[in-house]
């Protein structure tokens, strides 16, 4: 212990910056608070690809923490119509982020995702979880053009919680569902430091928790 502190006061003295620790934030998406059918107050509305614009309630879901949900409900069926809802903070280019969900319905989609590095609509990296296809994608938004980068076919189940965590460093990118590492995946599509949220897909029915974000910036 003498030694490890001997050397962080020289690395201090010498002018050397030490990285800060981790630290994991805790986004409430959908406050157990509020009433069922309120409006999210932890992020944010928007549409990638096509369509009309998304709505975000709050709905019960006993098979998630705190007993409520985020849910989309306009449903819209076009397979390319991809809801999003994004917080505002923090803002970091390499993190850690976990979302829990219960996929229910839908016949174009059963999906659920985690939204990184995200600037507008048209420029960011999700990780979809179907429970259609059993299938885990990690894909690329540049320029508002879609791009599969890894994916892995996956035991996903409807009606059952599942936990997708996505660990972003640089150019390198790990992908888990229910603890155990899926796929990883290289990209510099997008280098910059941006936001995070949750995505869903056309018709998709889908219990969202709230995220957890350790970021490492």
């Amino acid at each position: 212990m003498a030694v490890l502190l001997a050397l962080v006061a020289w690395l201090c003295a010498g002018g050397i910056i030490l990285p800060a620790a981790a630290q994991t934030l805790h986004k409430v998406l959908a406050s157990p608070l509020v009433e069922e059918g309120s409006e999210p107050d932890g992020c944010t509305p928007a549409i990638s690809g096509f369509g009309g614009p998304s709505a975000w309630q709050v709905r019960v879901e006993r098979l998630l923490l705190d007993g409520k949900a985020l849910v989309e409900i306009t449903r819209e069926a076009d397979p390319n119509r991809f809801p999003l809802c994004i917080a505002d903070l923090p803002v970091a280019k390499n993190a850690e982020v976990e979302l829990s969900f219960v996929a229910r319905e839908g016949r174009v989609a059963r999906a659920a995702g985690i939204v990184v590095r995200f600037s507008d609509p048209q420029d960011f990296y999700a990780v979809e979880a179907d429970a259609l296809v059993d299938r885990v994608r990690f894909v690329r938004i540049l320029n508002g053009e879609r791009r599969e980068i890894a994916g892995r076919i996956a035991p996903l189940k409807s009606g059952l919680a599942h936990t997708l965590r996505i660990r972003a460093v640089d150019e390198n990118f790990a992908v888990s569902l229910d603890g155990k590492v899926l796929f990883e995946a290289h990209d510099s599509g997008i280098a910059v430091p941006g936001r995070f949220g949750v995505w869903s897909r056309a018709d998709s029915l889908t219990a969202f928790g709230d995220l957890f974000i350790t970021i490492f910036d």
